[in-house]
């Protein structure tokens, strides 16, 4: 992504398969001082895909509209959010020779590295909408600045995110509809991180996982950079419909009781508890085994953060072809942080625990305002914070596991 000069109004719009929700602030020395906050609940979408494009414009629109009210303000750009099977990623990188009579890198240098990286072609029929950059590095180790260092091969890295063209075309043209321009995309997983975790997790390594309705994304960081980010289609909803089907009960009254009496793990002694649906036993009252509920509900969490678990191996042994892949405590020292509006079950910590064997808390957003203080927000406050620097990091590609990548990433 090429960093631009950053305008006095930012506007995001994070669309979930849920909800959607808008929020528009003023930069002031460089941080963001909220203006206005909308949420809608999100039509046309359907596990991270659009299905009717239609209702979700209208939905767009409200949004955009609700903080324009809200703020007083007219609103001319916004960042849009990428999640989802729509968004795919990949590494790509660009290497020179370095040309110099002296050996050292020039300017010039890795401008034509960059341009070499991004000549790549994307898989037919997608657009590239990021360009995500990792450490440059020079001889096979990783530099902040090479130029002016003595080397012979300069290569630069991107962890490059790429759409279907027509679903591109679909969202850029959803908001330019309300006159309105799409200053930038940036993926959803990032943001999460971006309002979840602190430079601190990032340099040590962490695994952030926002899980939402309809989608789960993740992103693991290493040495602060990005060194593979994926998306599972499976959410919370999920878990509401297979509790539905098991207790022939409506998606309302399913998700009522999962989120009063569900959990992440489920428990012997759960088997032993009878609840009621409304609470007063009375006629119409409802009477259902909260083992039956945990069970259920359970089993569907563990399984998708089982997915994730199996989705990011899978990734790292494309990084690094040829070697044993581990997801342990020594990779990921700084552990899971769990986000997204599923992140609110009890007990999801544990589940987190017990599927990846790595520590775990809930992610919450770090915002000033209060009530924006909970993880399903985690993806619109973080856009915030990912549009004002405007050039997320990117994923690499080291030539070893463990201990080579340790030392690609010392600066």
């Amino acid at each position: 992504m090429t960093p631009k000069s950053l305008p006095s109004l930012i506007a995001v719009i994070d669309i979930g398969t849920h909800k959607t929700a808008s929020l528009l602030g003023q930069i002031i020395d460089g941080k963001a001082r909220m203006l206005s906050f909308s949420e809608r609940r999100t039509d046309g979408v359907v596990k991270g895909t659009v299905t009717d494009l239609e209702k979700l414009t209208q939905c767009v629109h409200e949004v955009v509209n609700d903080i324009e009210r809200g703020s007083g303000r007219a609103v001319e750009q916004i960042y849009l959010s990428l999640s989802g099977p729509a968004a795919e990623g990949e590494r790509v990188k660009g290497f020179v020779a370095v040309p110099a009579h002296d050996g050292k890198v020039t300017a010039k240098d890795v401008a034509d590295a960059i341009s070499s990286a991004k000549r790549l072609e994307p898989p037919a029929g997608r657009s590239t909408l990021l360009y995500m950059r990792q450490p440059t590095m020079l001889d096979g180790r990783a530099v902040t600045n090479p130029v002016g260092m003595a080397g012979k091969r300069l290569e630069v890295n991107f962890w490059r995110v790429t759409m279907e063209e027509g679903n591109m075309r679909m969202r850029v043209g959803m908001v330019n509809g309300m006159s309105i321009k799409v200053r930038d995309f940036i993926l959803a997983s990032h943001a999460a991180a971006c309002a979840t975790a602190s430079d601190a997790d990032k340099q040590g390594g962490v695994l952030v996982i926002d899980m939402g309705a309809g989608t789960t994304d993740w992103i693991l960081y290493y040495k602060e950079h990005i060194l593979c980010a994926g998306s599972i289609p499976v959410g919370g909803e999920h878990m509401t419909n297979d509790l539905s089907v098991a207790l022939r009960i409506s998606r309302e009254t399913s998700e009522d009781l999962k989120q009063r009496f569900g959990s992440a793990v489920h428990r012997d002694n759960d088997v032993n508890q009878t609840i009621w649906k409304d609470g007063d036993k009375g006629v119409g009252d409802q009477q259902f085994n909260r083992g039956t509920i945990t069970k259920v509900i359970s089993l569907r969490y563990q399984e998708t953060l089982d997915f994730v678990r199996k989705d990011v191996l899978r990734h790292l042994e494309h990084i690094f072809p040829g070697h044993a892949v581990k997801l342990d405590q020594q990779m990921i020292p700084s552990g899971v942080i769990l986000t997204g509006g599923s992140a609110n079950l009890a007990d999801a910590v544990e589940a987190v625990q017990l599927v990846t064997g790595l520590t775990a808390r809930v992610g919450i957003p770090n915002f000033e305002n209060e009530s924006l203080r909970k993880p399903e927000y985690a993806g619109v406050v973080g856009l915030m914070a990912a549009a004002i620097t405007d050039a997320p990091p990117a994923v690499r590609r080291p030539r070893g596991f463990l201990a080579t990548l340790k030392d690609l990433f010392r600066f």
